[in-house]
């Protein structure tokens, strides 16, 4: 196979934001070994900006021309910093053919029953492909054999709308053809995350965040021997500082920890990035781009320590919905039908409980899901009533080293209920890897804080099981 892929690194969109972001970025790459592959998001506020852009397209009003606009000057600006007249020229280029494709993209939304329009993932993912390119670009005047790739080239979905799910092995096939001759060659790969296709060709994304999705994933195929996310911050926390002043690095947590505390809220991994790594065991290593030589948060197979809990986390905007069935109907029939519904939806579930002798069961999603989700039962043949609550937050305490181990729901419920918070729902898994429960938004902090102190966990981490780095 030749140069194997030592590992994929991906940078998110503050760590390529401006000529500093960029120009560091550049640096770490120049200073890795051969066989890494860059995975590279939009610089930060780009497809917020671009999304409101095409919007306004939509919508009939200005503001298509501004966004246009505001992302050429944004990258021509950094570009003008970093490159010299020849590059500089072949990128002006190439940001004036991506702004004008935008363009076209965007002229040809139109409002759709079901908001799904595929000109829109186009439009949205340019920023991807204006990143790739200058870093590329910048990485080849430093002598670095680098080239962009735009991984539409390499990922095949479902399609589905804003949010496709990957389809392996096709993904499989045109990852290895396009990128395993580049490395063989000493070539530098820099991929745009996001953006892939579907099996007819049409653009489509991965969904907000999908970056992370596109590295593992990349990985997953290659194979590479790991995966590096470069955001940031240090890496994974025990808590979210913000909230709990006295939260600390975890230096190593494992794949099923690290899922948990993405799909409740921890913002440092997207929730979707995990099991494609996981699934093939290559580590995953979280790392500051400001400050490279952090260790950083190593996630893999093994949870270290004693049982107990990990850290603490908590989906801050949070809605839940009161299910009653209708007479006769009960609960396995309710279930059924409400998560058929939310999976056709894409709704996101958060937290589920259920009470058997009222035939009631209690759904947690994401506050800007709650309005979708609530549409997605309406005409529900099984459901009698439903009520809803857009005031509250789920915490969660996390810890694969939980199970098995006595009084975790009691020292969770007791600290909660010392600082005078009610809880409205709980659920515990079956695998008691995380323990959750919703509170009314006003308490999250002080809950956060009140279980960080209770499982004691502002006290540094160290390191025992993690497996070495493959770049040295």
């Amino acid at each position: 196979m030749g140069v194997p892929c030592r590992a994929v690194m991906k940078f998110g969109g503050t760590s390529v934001l401006g000529s500093q972001g960029t120009d560091r970025v550049a640096s770490i790459l120049a200073d890795s070994p051969v066989g890494v592959v860059a995975v590279v998001s939009a610089m930060a506020g780009t497809t917020d900006l671009l999304l409101r852009g095409a919007e306004s397209a939509v919508a009939g009003r200005p503001g298509l021309e501004a966004a246009a606009g505001a992302t050429r000057s944004a990258y021509v600006g950094v570009a003008k910093e970093l490159l010299a007249r020849r590059e500089l020229a072949d990128f002006v280029s190439r940001v004036d053919e991506v702004t004008a494709t935008y363009r076209a993209c965007s002229g040809q939304l139109a409002p759709t029953p079901s908001g799904a329009n595929r000109s829109l993932e186009a439009a949205a993912s340019a920023g991807e492909l204006l990143s790739a390119c200058l870093l590329a670009a910048v990485l080849r005047q430093r002598g670095v054999a680098a080239t962009a790739v735009d991984s539409a080239q390499l990922l095949v979905t479902d399609g589905h709308p804003l949010a496709a799910a990957p389809l392996m092995p096709e993904s499989l096939e045109r990852t290895r053809v396009r990128l395993l001759p580049l490395l063989q060659a000493g070539t530098l790969p820099v991929v745009t995350g996001f953006r892939a296709r579907t099996a007819g060709g049409e653009v489509t994304t991965l969904g907000r965040g999908g970056s992370d999705h596109s590295a593992t994933l990349l990985a997953a195929v290659l194979p590479a021997a790991e995966v590096w996310i470069w955001t940031d911050v240090d890496g994974l926390l025990t808590a979210d500082p913000r909230l709990v002043p006295d939260a600390q690095l975890l230096s190593e947590v494992s794949y099923a920890e690290a899922m948990e505390l993405a799909y409740f809220g921890a913002k440092v991994l997207h929730r979707s990035a995990v099991p494609p790594a996981a699934s093939a065991a290559i580590p995953i290593r979280i790392k500051n781009t400001m400050r490279p030589q952090e260790q950083g948060t190593v996630i893999h197979r093994r949870s270290p320590g004693p049982g107990g809990a990990r850290a603490v986390t908590g989906v801050a905007e949070a809605g839940l919905l009161t299910l009653t069935a209708s007479p006769g109907a009960g609960l396995n029939r309710l279930a059924g039908e409400v998560f058929g519904r939310f999976a056709d939806a894409r709704i996101t579930t958060l937290l589920v409980t259920q009470s058997s002798a009222e035939d009631v069961i209690c759904v947690a999603v994401p506050a800007g899901e709650l309005t979708a989700a609530r549409e997605a039962l309406r005409q529900a043949s099984y459901l009698r009533a439903q009520d809803a609550q857009d005031q509250v937050s789920v915490v969660v305490v996390v810890g694969e080293a939980m199970r098995g181990t006595a009084g975790i729901a009691g020292k969770m419920f007791g600290a909660l209920g010392e600082e005078g918070i009610n809880v409205v729902a709980i659920s515990q898994g079956s695998s008691e890897l995380a323990v959750a429960a919703v509170v009314q938004r006003r308490d999250l902090a002080g809950a956060l804080r009140a279980l960080h102190r209770v499982f004691e966990l502002g006290h540094p981490q160290t390191s025992r099981d993690a497996p070495p780095q493959v770049l040295r």
